[in-house]
């Protein structure tokens, strides 16, 4: 596999350099061994973690261990091998990727503060970034790390919820919701129980209230009524009021906005499906599309959709509906704004892979969907360019009981899902980074099962 940039600065623990007015003295450069360019970085055998424990458990990280400090960089005689890294300049991290997060954009020769545990006392030391030969842009801190993992049942989770980082996730986990930060190995409850259908907007969950037909629930608060409107669109006919008949599903979000699909009524008649997109803090209807007909004169429906990782569009699946709320399978996909201006059938939208559906979004410019080929694969579709590219194949012991492959949103790993087991994988190495839960009925918010 090619060795990638990206892949050196994770083991090495990379920051890009920036530009300041006044940068504190920078340490000699430091040329990195060709040794310690990597094909290992913080793989984790799950056994090591789930072996003497049985029941759900789930993969909780308790800070970045360092495994070796490297000669030349500011790190070495500072920091040691053994010692548990738990902050930088006070922000926690959980894990090697979230240490990673905090490095970047950081300049070389930069000050630092890290924090953590040595020998099960509290330690702190200043540091300055190291620059890297030859490569002006990049600086290290010169360690080589790993996640510091430990199993965890449900009972041992944190009793409060933490705040939502940019790439946490609800998930289900039998029969509860938690929020999971993948990169941050870091689980906490949500409060409420789960609906069929939940869009998750900042540290919120939403869903169609059963009760009112013109509400939205807060998952772990109430209903909140919303103002039907009317809401005035331009159609072929002329200038329409159109009204909120009911909420059948809350898709995704979008901005500061919930896009729920459901039923509108016009001046011409009601039970019309479209796109709803609803302001929850100002309880009104942002603006409707409405869905139309397909090429067969069906009905469309949208019945699921997914937000991009800057929150900036969304992607919403369209089906065909039929006699007795029947459902034909994906028939296309809406890419839409916060405005509400969109397009459905995306570029590529007819050059897919015989495959399971959208997974979710890779990056803000692409999203994943797992391919019927042999062996199974993992594919990227380019929504700007409409380019369809294979990313990694599944691998064929793994492929009888995989549920689902949903990506993070960072453009570089992926959480796969099997029966019993979930795992985070690094697109760019062979082997799963590291485990995330055994033994649990793991059902992703807002991601359709890809099997």
């Amino acid at each position: 596999m090619k060795r990638s940039a990206s892949l050196v600065c994770s083991v090495l623990l990379s920051a890009t350099a920036a530009a300041c007015s006044q940068p504190p003295p920078s340490p000699p450069a430091f040329e990195i061994p060709d040794e310690i360019v990597p094909d290992w970085v913080n793989t984790v055998d799950p056994d090591a973690i789930f072996s003497a424990q049985s029941g759900c458990l789930l993969a909780v990280g308790g800070g970045v261990r360092v495994l070796q400090v490297l000669e030349g960089t500011a790190a070495y005689g500072s920091l040691r091998a053994g010692d548990v890294i738990t902050s930088v300049d006070g922000a926690a991290v959980s894990s090697r990727e979230m240490l990673l997060r905090e490095l970047a954009d950081r300049p070389a020769g930069g000050g630092i503060t890290i924090g953590g545990d040595r020998l099960g006392e509290p330690f702190s030391v200043d540091l300055v970034l190291t620059p890297v030969s030859g490569e002006p842009d990049r600086a290290v801190l010169g360690v080589i790390p790993e996640t510091k993992l430990a199993a965890e049942p449900l009972s041992g989770l944190p009793a409060e919820l933490s705040g939502a980082d940019p790439f946490s996730r609800p998930v289900i986990i039998d029969g509860r919701i938690y929020l999971h930060e993948p990169l941050a190995a870091s689980w906490s409850p949500y409060p409420g129980a789960p609906a069929d259908q939940m869009a998750f907007l900042g540290s919120d969950l939403y869903a169609a209230a059963a009760a009112d037909p013109l509400s939205l629930a807060k998952v772990g608060g109430g209903a909140i009524s919303i103002d039907p409107g009317p809401v005035m669109l331009d159609l072929p006919a002329g200038r329409v009021e159109v009204m909120v008949s009911r909420f059948e599903a809350a898709l995704t979000s979008v901005g500061d906005l919930v896009v729920a699909g459901g039923e509108v009524s016009t001046g011409t008649g009601g039970g019309v499906n479209a796109l709803i997109a609803v302001d929850p803090a100002e309880r009104s209807v942002a603006w409707i599309r409405l869905l139309g007909l397909s090429d067969a004169d069906a009905p469309l429906a949208a019945v699921q959709g997914y937000r991009s990782p800057s929150g900036d569009r969304a992607l919403i699946t369209l089906v065909e509906r039929g006699p007795g709320n029947s459902q034909s399978g994906v028939w296309s996909y809406y890419l839409i704004d916060e405005q509400g201006e969109g397009v459905v059938g995306p570029p590529g939208i007819k050059d897919f892979y015989r495959n399971f559906v959208v997974t979710g979004w890779y990056d803000d410019q692409s999203v994943l969907y797992l391919a019927d080929r042999n062996p199974a694969q993992t594919v990227l579709w380019d929504i700007e360019t409409g380019e369809h590219t294979p990313l990694r194949p599944v691998d064929i012991g793994e492929a009888d009981d995989l549920v689902a492959v949903n990506p993070v949103g960072d453009g570089r790993h992926v959480v796969q899902i099997r029966e019993g087991e979930v795992s985070l994988i690094d697109v760019e190495l062979p082997e799963p980074a590291r485990p995330i839960s055994r033994g649990c009925r793991h059902e992703p918010v807002g991601g359709i099962p890809a099997g």
